[in-house]
């Protein structure tokens, strides 16, 4: 196998090989040097030196990582690791080494119905049947997959928000498709394009300038990832992306929004996608501590959170590590008293509130505070 994208050839070399990175979470659960990112590294540099073949096995310890980032806060050479590894994976896809059954099953659900979860393209708006929203405005609020089909919940309770905050907002209904973000961290980058053009289609004709989202990873994807697809493809992109903490803290700052008191102690699970790869931490937290939360941070938090241990094709495909990763959570959890875990991703609520067996109350911030908003 030949590896032919410039930013693995340039950064591997760069590696100072060092044990920082071991902060990785599968890391501290296998123990094998091989699933950690110096391993990683390893295997690309052994790859670009014609030492190692990508055989299914090496792949395979390649593919058990969330790319959560934790690697890339302590990367003493400041090599962007996550990009690297979205990107190995790629190539490891366009040499037909993956990706990886499970994976390869996720994309065959989603070109037949436009979703990973195998569920029919017309249930994907079910939640919202008794809302009649708008097929048009200039605000687009954007469910994604893991709302529309896991965690209903959390869709209704944002849109319930929104009608509290008189907010004038649109939703694309069945015509919504997967951002692709599973698709982009497991390499299959092909469908993600083409989700890309036919949400990029759906908005542009519904006369979408801003797109809200409750899901971490739909912010990532949509924010970052769409931005520089639109980029390589020649498209224009100009549509301003806002996660639903941004919003309800701009709300509750400049008082369109009041909240009433919720004096319990609460713990934050920052999720990957919106902390470390996008840099949002205070809003939550911010939100949170207006209402008199009482927060105890985790052992880990911040850019230096545990990763819940679902995301990067992990949960789908190593389902024992993924749990394992979930349950560390849980017990750093636990250890601070709090009544609460609380996120502000669905994918992180679903897997946290799997691993924690019901040890710990595991909610969304959105339910909380369309709980607590004041009409």
């Amino acid at each position: 196998m030949r590896i032919d994208n410039e930013l693995i050839k340039n950064e591997v070399f760069i590696c100072a090989q060092c044990h920082y990175c071991r902060v990785c979470p599968a890391y501290s659960v296998i123990k094998w040097e091989s699933t950690s990112p110096r391993g990683r590294v390893y295997l690309l540099k052994g790859i670009l030196k014609g030492e190692i073949d990508a055989e299914i096995t090496a792949v395979e310890d390649f593919y058990k990582c969330t790319t959560c980032g934790a690697c890339e806060v302590v990367c003493q050479t400041s090599i962007p690791l996550i990009d690297l590894w979205e990107r190995a994976r790629a190539e490891f896809v366009e040499k037909g080494k993956a990706p990886l059954p499970v994976h390869k099953k996720l994309k065959d659900y989603a070109e037949k119905n436009g979703n990973p979860y195998g569920e029919k393209r017309e249930e994907r708006a079910k939640w919202a049947e008794n809302f009649a929203l708008s097929e048009s405005a200039e605000l687009l609020y954007f469910a994604g997959c893991t709302a529309s089909y896991r965690m209903k919940e959390l869709a209704v309770n944002s849109v319930e928000f929104l009608r509290k905050a008189k907010m004038d907002f649109g939703y694309a209904g069945v015509d919504e498709l997967c951002c692709g973000s599973p698709f982009l961290r497991t390499g299959q980058r092909e469908i993600a394009y083409e989700f890309f053009r036919k949400n990029y289609e759906i908005w542009d004709r519904m006369g979408v300038e801003k797109i809200l989202t409750s899901c971490a990873g739909c912010y990532r994807t949509i924010k970052r990832d769409y931005k520089e697809i639109g980029k390589e493809l020649g498209m224009d992109w100009d549509f301003e992306v806002i996660h639903i903490s941004q919003l309800m803290w701009s709300l509750v700052k400049s008082g369109e929004v009041e909240l009433e008191e919720f004096g319990e102690q609460v713990t934050y699970h920052d999720p990957c996608h919106l902390g470390r790869h996008m840099n949002v931490y205070d809003e939550p937290r911010k939100v949170l501590e207006s209402m008199n939360a009482r927060i105890v941070e985790m052992e880990s938090n911040r850019e230096n959170a545990l990763c819940c241990g679902a995301g990067g094709g992990l949960k789908s495909q190593f389902k024992d590590l993924s749990m394992e990763i979930g349950k560390r959570r849980i017990e750093e959890a636990l250890n601070t008293g709090a009544r609460y875990l609380i996120s502000c991703c669905p994918f992180c609520k679903l897997h946290l509130k799997q691993a924690s067996g019901g040890r710990i109350e595991v909610v969304d911030l959105i339910e909380i505070v369309n709980k607590h908003a004041k009409v």
